[in-house]
């Protein structure tokens, strides 16, 4: 079989993503990866998104507290009204978020409140894959993500352009022309250790031999050497990304929060990434959702408030924006296993330096349902193609297919 070098990047990355480096740690022109002052996108706007996997309550995550049909539908799930975080009369935010109030009282957080689309699906494979393509009327091959990237940062040739932290890879990131790195943690670059790594070098080759079914060719033992010479180079200059990082901050001791902590120690080596993509699980509340959604709002709190002040002392606050979305959200009724069932429309946060702080869209009528869902307000493509246009200085008709109203969040 012979190797080519498509099938070599191709293939190489995702061996590379399975032992932990993930994505394409070299260029095709088998350059190191070298994050020096001359790389493009250096002081560019960056797009961090946050994707709260499960199906967020958006109801008791914004919570309508000037309702009386919020007490109605939810027995032992409301929160009193002197337990709500106000943010104004009608609604509030829920107690455990309360890094997250301060800095919406600083005018930092954007809310978009009632975030849907038409028609909306109540299936967790299929709703991802509607927000991570942007395309709920038909299946797609790739990602808004990607779409944006390959219209808009073709011309960078930085390989850590865009990167997903932690997970297994976003749909939103999908695509057929290009490859995007997958970078679990800076620390389990250390495995590949120059300087100790032999066994794992071999172990490295070996594993390219028998995907390829090459032990007989030195032609294709070559090639895997030299990339992989290059891959280590590479590792080098991946771990030295962390060295000009100081920390500043203490962050929780939680996947989530070490996973962002990640991203400030990329941008703050001057990786010149735009676009970050992190995931948080644990949101599908069924049943018992009172104790175990507030344990996961607190986890979320925490982290992108370390993760704020991260960026404030790193001096990158203004090049920064979180957006922060879930699938769907649950239900106006809980259960009768004091859960909450899928649901549709949801609150959408926006949080950075540039941000317009506020309330966006209007909230959902609790008695106007369909079916028992709420009618969502405001289109997910809307806040998309405000970050496209106004924060990242894209082009949403070319990656959305047509424009959406602005929001001016930003």
């Amino acid at each position: 079989m012979k190797l080519t070098r498509r099938d070599f990047l191709i293939k190489g990355t995702a061996l590379f993503a399975t032992l932990g480096l993930g994505g394409a740690l070299f260029t095709e022109k088998g350059k190191s990866l070298w994050a020096g002052s001359s790389e493009p996108g250096l002081e560019d706007p960056v797009l961090v998104v946050v994707q709260l996997s499960g199906g967020n309550d958006g109801i008791n995550t914004l919570i309508p507290y000037g309702q009386g049909l919020y007490y109605d539908s939810r027995p032992t799930l409301a929160y009193e009204q002197k337990e709500v975080l106000a943010l104004d009369s009608h609604v509030g935010l829920h107690p455990s978020l309360t890094g997250l109030a301060a800095l919406y009282k600083l005018g930092k957080m954007a809310i978009i409140q009632g975030v849907g689309y038409p028609e909306p699906n109540h299936s967790h494979f299929r709703s991802m894959e509607i927000w991570q393509t942007a395309e709920p009327a038909k299946m797609s091959r790739s990602g808004w993500l990607a779409r944006y990237a390959e219209a808009s940062l073709q011309k960078n040739p930085n390989p850590l352009k865009v990167i997903q932290i932690g997970g297994s890879g976003s749909k939103a990131f999908a695509s057929d022309q290009s490859s995007f790195p997958v970078i679990q943690s800076l620390e389990s670059y250390h495995v590949f250790d120059p300087k100790t790594a032999l066994m794992d070098k071999n172990r490295i080759t070996k594993a390219f031999l028998d995907m390829y079914g090459a032990s007989n060719s030195f032609d294709q033992l070559r090639v895997i050497s030299a990339r992989g010479s290059e891959a280590y180079k590479s590792v080098e200059a991946i771990q030295s990304l962390a060295a000009t990082y100081t920390k500043k901050i203490e962050y929780p001791n939680t996947n989530f929060a070490r996973d962002l902590q990640l991203v400030t120690k990329l941008l703050a080596g001057k990786s010149g990434t735009r676009l970050f993509n992190v995931e948080v699980g644990g949101f599908d509340d069924h049943a018992d959702e009172k104790l175990q959604h507030a344990q996961m709002l607190t986890q979320v709190d925490e982290g992108l408030t370390a993760f704020y002040q991260d960026l404030q002392a790193q001096g990158l606050q203004d090049r920064v924006a979180v957006m922060v979305f879930s699938e769907f959200g649950r239900r106006v009724k809980e259960n009768g296993s004091g859960g909450t069932d899928h649901g549709t429309a949801a609150p959408m946060f926006v949080i950075g330096g540039k941000v317009k702080g506020g309330l966006y869209g209007a909230y959902p009528s609790l008695s106007n349902l369909d079916n028992g869902d709420l009618k969502y307000e405001v289109d997910f493509r809307s806040v998309y193609s405000t970050l496209i246009d106004s924060w990242l200085n894209g082009d949403t008709a070319t990656v959305l297919g047509k424009t959406y109203e602005n929001l001016k969040f930003i």
